[in-house]
């Protein structure tokens, strides 16, 4: 029985020693006594490999390479206690989930926070910790009276108080049959005095530099029954590193001082210690200098720089391509190996995606030493989704998480179609706000696209029919058997018929079968590392429905209670990663990591506030209350400020890690362009080496071209870095000898000139698109087509997005929600279906009383929701609420139109009157270059006719849900044809109403909207009427007829309430009115067709040009659906707005009289 330390810095050899006398004990004796060697988890495999590729030694049948769980069921096994059942860690989790839940109402301070996502994870930390650090039911017990006699806070009490009673209630669950895995630990301690092997074996114990109070209970226990434990500690001299607090080696000092004590208590030997001294891993005096000054004060400088590099990056994607394109250097010019080569970093959630994709690019292969989160497996996916589903009535969210896993299609079923169809029921779902009960009425599982109020009535297509078909077989593989899966839960009873009727979902949907298929796939294209976490997947999945058996299978839960508890499970579950091959880059954190052999070491994301590593107070206890546990004896891990002092030796830790090359790096600049500093160690390291070189890395090779070779390392990524290239020499020159190079390389290689030629088309003409060639025109559009005055409008303001619209039918998928556009499309319907309603009971608008103008607009609203954007309006509350609102809005809007009918001699002669095939109107047919016609199409909301000095006049009344007038700048420019096209075509076929042709009177719009007054003072009910009037005002463009205006309002006085126009005293028409002379009106209407025809023929002709407009801050981009797709980006010179002048309507009306020709038959 005795203690020996091996001690030493960094570098000395202290493993290789240790490792070195167990291989000339292996080799005298192959067959005695046992040799034990504790190492932690991440050393066990390189130890193990380290160990049995000695030469000298043939095999390791006497040294077992071990942990200290490890070892405690090896001296479980031999001395009783392993029957135990073991909770694993999720069951753990799962277990003070319940336990919270049971036993909050006796919680003082954690009343509250019991239920609360996440809280379960703190908790199992802190009582994790309890038991490392010795801390029973018992013990806490007696420390919450401590707390009581100092007077301590009586928060801290109540946490006390609160933890006691979780960690009795917990010890009393687990009990004598149940183990964790901390369990093994306290057992193994009191059973090592029982073990024959122990008391045979020589311990040999590495990797360690502090230890918790269980470690250093089993360690005294090893100490007093085996023949010799032997520790390694990294320690420079034992006595100065222990006085002082701030030394790199005080942690482990510490350690070795503890150990010695307890070597004294336990009448153990100590040996004396071995210290070595000698470097065997620097190949070079530059890492050697910065091991022994790194955190000495004063320290000497050198000269020598060339095995340590410093690269500073302007983001961190430029710092991990920087690293990607070193390794491949470094493997091609220095003859490493990658697996002679580490990355070491301390943010995994900011490295590692960027670290496995970019190694990628570059071929490289990574090992990545960290636990993956289980969480997104499909088979967990599937699981916590169909619960939610259950839970949450079928909610669109966790139905489509479920169904996205692919786990629920039929076996042996073509992935891509099942997927396509699975995007359309989407699709369709969204678009028709299913959930609950509506996934089985079948009602709503007709496939019929909406179309607008007055398609309601059409015929199901046979794309609609085949589209049914496609979502309903996606439907009913999830629906089936989750019916059944929630039928089995909300009947069950116990934990174990829960978990009973998941697995047999599981077996129903034949998912064991599909994940085999899943890892067979990932097995045929090399990734190996992806095929063992089905493996894991499937194997753990079954775990944790065991572990929720075994503890709550007998208990009574709801749902609920069940869907939290295996959700804690799920939580908890990671993928164990074991490198799939030995020659790989190691990606390992700083803290963790415990690598050799290492030549070549990257420390990236060297910044401020990461080394040293800014320590935030984490967990249940502040540093505050460790220290109230502290004062009165009572051993926890250590404080932020305690572990704050151990910073140095983990950047010791990672300087040292390499034998041979050191690159440390970091970012200026964070993913969203914030800015970051760079460490302190920066500045120490220049310092020590005032010679060293900084490195800049941008993703930009544009930015250095010097460094041109630098960023020539592989095809792949080259080929962006070379396109940038390209880019920058057409603005600034020729470009550099070695892109040229580049650019034959690709240019000649076989695998690689198809990918350059289609980079150099996008790079030749970005953005602008080719014009269409005819045959492609013909088969989109026909020599003579049908079209609508908005496609025209599309087309002018920008012909991609008409292209996208009605050349590629793009469009966004429909929602189901309330857009402006059927709003409006409903209000149109119900002032339709009103006129209709007056019409047969045979009276006018004006004679219609308030109470009777206020129901016919209630009953229109409640005769056309069954059939408006499938029923929204009676789907819930909500739209309850907003349908109210609605009929609110037509009825303020109906009693307005009464009012303007009232004062007016134009009346109403055709309402939603359609122009086109099959409508009330002709097609409206505009001569085309190529011989043909383009046929328009349309449907005007109102036309109002008067009889005016024996003659008859025609206007034009549009309704709109928003504020909106007539602008001729936008009619000259083509984005608002709409008015005036509509007034040509009602003009043209006034004889079909009139029995005569008729004059155009103008164009108004009315605003549908329930107006908001902002009152400087208190008015009377007549008063606010008046004002309400007034926000009616409708606008618009008149001729300027005097008598035409005094009939659409017999009471103008002034200026108008009811048209855009005022009548001066002496009967003339104000300049301020919106009104053209008649000539000017039909100067108008032949522009407009003008400028049909020009659009027409500009569609033919192929014109998909990215050209949108600009008029004054308006621009076609600003609602525009298709941005990503045409990636107009205006801040590019070789892109720009087609910038449209405003002119005054004066200025534009002559110039549309200038080129209109005269006499156009308009007719």
């Amino acid at each position: 029985m005795s203690l020996r330390l091996i001690t030493g810095r960094a570098g000395v050899g202290k493993s290789q020693y240790m490792r070195r006398e167990v291989a000339d004990a292996s080799k005298s004796n192959p067959l005695g006594s046992p040799i034990f060697f504790v190492v932690p988890d991440q050393m066990s495999f390189s130890t193990e490999s380290a160990l049995s590729t000695t030469q000298e030694v043939k095999g390791i049948i006497r040294t077992q390479v071990t942990t200290f769980k490890r070892l405690a069921w090896r001296v479980l096994q031999e001395t009783g206690g392993i029957s135990r059942q073991e909770i694993s860690g999720f069951g753990y989790r799962m277990l003070i989930r319940r336990l919270l839940e049971e036993h909050k109402e006796e919680f003082s301070l954690f009343k509250q926070a019991a239920n609360k996502r996440g809280f379960t994870d703190q908790m199992e930390m802190l009582l994790k910790e309890f038991t490392r650090y010795c801390l029973d039911c018992d013990t806490l017990h007696s420390l919450e009276e401590s707390l009581k006699q100092v007077d301590a806070p009586r928060t801290l009490q109540d946490k006390a108080h609160d933890l006691s009673v979780l960690l009795r209630a917990l010890e009393e669950r687990l009990g004598t049959a149940y183990i964790d895995s901390e369990g093994y630990y306290a057992l193994l301690s009191k059973q090592i005095h029982q073990s024959e092997l122990i008391a045979e074996s020589d311990i040999y114990v590495d990797g360690f530099v502090t230890m918790t109070t269980r470690e250093y209970e089993i360690l005294g226990e090893l100490m007093k029954h085996a023949k010799r434990v032997t520790i390694a500690l990294p320690l420079n001299n034992e006595i100065e590193d222990l006085m002082d607090d701030q030394s790199l080696f005080h942690g482990a000092a510490k350690t070795a001082e503890r150990l010695k004590e307890m070597a004294h208590e336990g009448s153990v030997a100590i040996e004396p210690s071995v210290h070595l001294n000698e470097n065997k891993r620097f190949m070079n005096s530059e890492i050697q200098h910065l091991e022994e000054n790194l955190h000495t004060y004063p320290a000497p400088a050198i000269d020598n720089h060339e095995h340590v590099h410093v690269i500073e990056a302007d983001s961190r994607r430029a710092e991990v391509h920087a690293v990607a394109r070193h390794i491949r250097r470094l493997v091609r010019d220095e003859q490493m190996r990658y697996q002679d080569i580490a990355v070491l970093y301390r943010q995994p959630e900011v490295y590692d995606e960027l670290l496995e994709t970019t190694f990628a690019q570059y071929d490289i292969p990574v090992f990545i030493n960290r636990k993956k989160a289980m969480l997104h497996h499909p088979l967990v996916e599937l699981s916590r989704s169909v619960f939610e589903s259950i839970l949450n009535d079928y909610q669109y969210e966790s139905m489509f998480r479920a169904i996205k896993t692919d786990l629920i299609f039929p076996l042996q079923a073509n992935k891509q179609i099942w997927r396509e169809r699975a995007d359309r029921l989407e699709n369709f779902v969204i678009s028709q706000g299913i959930y609950g009960d509506r996934w089985t009425d079948e009602k709503r599982w007709l496939v019929k696209k909406y179309r607008g109020l007055e398609f309601h009535t059409k015929a199901q297509t046979d794309e609609e029919r085949a589209l049914q078909e496609d979502i309903t077989a996606v439907r009913d593989c999830m629906l089936a058997p989750l019916q059944t899966l929630a039928h089995k839960i909300k009947n069950s009873e116990t934990g174990k018929e829960v978990a009973q009727a998941l697995f047999e979902f599981v077996e129903e949907l034949y998912i064991f079968d599909k994940i085999q298929i899943l890892k067979d796939d990932e097995n045929e294209h090399g990734h190996l590392l992806l095929a063992t976490e089905h493996d894991q997947a499937w194997s753990q999945w079954v775990d944790v429905l065991d572990q929720f058996v075994l503890m709550f299978g007998d208990e009574k839960l709801t749902p609920k209670e069940s869907f939290r508890l295996l959700e804690e499970g799920f939580d908890t579950l990671e993928f164990s990663r074991i490198p799939p091959s030995l020659d790989e880059v190691t990606v390992a954190t700083v803290d963790l990591s415990r690598l050799s052999n290492i030549r070549a070491a990257f420390v990236i994301g060297v910044n401020d506030g990461v080394f040293p590593k800014r320590i935030d107070q984490e967990g249940l206890l502040s540093d505050t209350e460790r220290e109230w546990f502290m004062q009165i004896g009572f051993e926890l891990a250590p404080t932020s400020k305690m572990r704050l002092m151990d910073e140095t030796y983990m950047a010791y830790r990672a300087v040292t890690t390499a034998s041979d090359k050191l690159f440390i790096s970091y970012a200026v600049a964070d993913e969203e362009g914030k800015a970051l500093l760079p460490s302190t160690y920066i500045k120490r390291l220049q310092k020590l080496m005032p010679n060293v070189e900084v490195e800049l890395a941008v993703i930009d090779p544009a930015v250095l071209k010097e460094s041109a070779k630098h960023y020539i390392q592989h095809p792949r990524p080259t080929m962006q870095f070379l396109a940038t290239k390209i880019k920058q020499a057409r603005t600034e020159g020729q470009l550099e000898e070695e892109w040229l190079a580049v650019a034959s390389y690709y240019e000649n290689d076989p695998y690689w000139q198809s990918v350059f030629k289609r980079v150099m088309r996008q790079l030749s003409n970005p953005v602008k698109a080719q014009r269409l060639n005819p045959d492609t025109t013909n088969a989109l559009y026909g020599d003579s087509f049908t079209s609508s005055v908005s496609r025209v409008e599309k087309y002018y303001s920008c012909p991609f997005a008409h292209f996208a619209t009605y050349g590629l039918q793009l469009e966004e998928r429909s929602e189901y929600r309330l857009e402006a556009p059927a709003i409006g499309d409903l209000f149109h319907a119900a002032l339709k279906w009103i006129a209709d309603e007056t019409k047969q009971l045979g009276i006018s608008w004006a004679q219609l009383s308030t109470t009777h103008a206020w129901e016919l607009a209630r009953q229109a609203v409640e005769e056309i929701s069954p059939h408006f954007v499938h029923q929204i309006l009676m789907s819930s509350k909500r739209y309850y609420y907003i349908q109210r609102k609605l009929v609110q809005i037509l009825q303020r809007t109906m009693t307005t139109l009464r009012d303007h009918a009232s004062v007016s001699s134009f009346v109403p002669i055709a309402i939603e009157a359609g122009f086109g095939p099959g409508e009330e109107l002709p097609t409206l047919e505009i001569p085309l270059k190529n011989g043909n016609a383009m046929k328009m199409r349309g449907r005007i909301d109102r036309v109002d006719a008067a009889v005016i000095d024996g003659k008859q006049f025609i206007r034009i009344v549009d309704y709109k849900s928003s504020a909106k007038g007539l602008d001729l700048n936008d009619v000259y420019f083509g984005i608002s044809l709409q008015m005036l096209t509509y007034l040509d075509v009602a003009a043209t076929n006034s004889a079909i109403w009139l029995g005569e042709e008729a004059d155009p009177a103008g164009v108004l719009y009315v605003h549908v909207h329930n107006p908001m007054l902002k009152l400087a003072k208190e008015l009377s009910d007549m008063d606010i009427e008046e004002e309400v009037f007034k926000k009616y005002k409708m606008r618009g463009l008149l001729i300027d007829d005097a008598a035409v205006l005094n009939e659409m309002d017999t009471e103008i006085v002034g200026a108008s309430k009811v048209i855009p126009a005022r009548i001066n005293k002496d009967g003339s028409i104000s300049k301020t009115s919106k009104v053209v002379s008649p000539q000017d009106m039909a100067n108008l209407r032949s522009f407009v067709r003008a400028k049909h025809q020009q659009a027409g023929d500009g569609m033919l002709a192929g014109d998909t040009r990215v050209l949108p407009y600009r008029m004054k801050d308006k621009t076609a981009c600003d609602y525009c659906n298709y941005r990503s797709v045409c990636q107009f980006d205006p801040t590019d010179p070789e892109q720009d707005y087609r910038k449209l002048a405003v002119s005054t309507p004066e200025e534009i009306t002559q110039r549309i009289n200038e080129e209109v020709t005269p006499n156009v038959d308009t007719d």
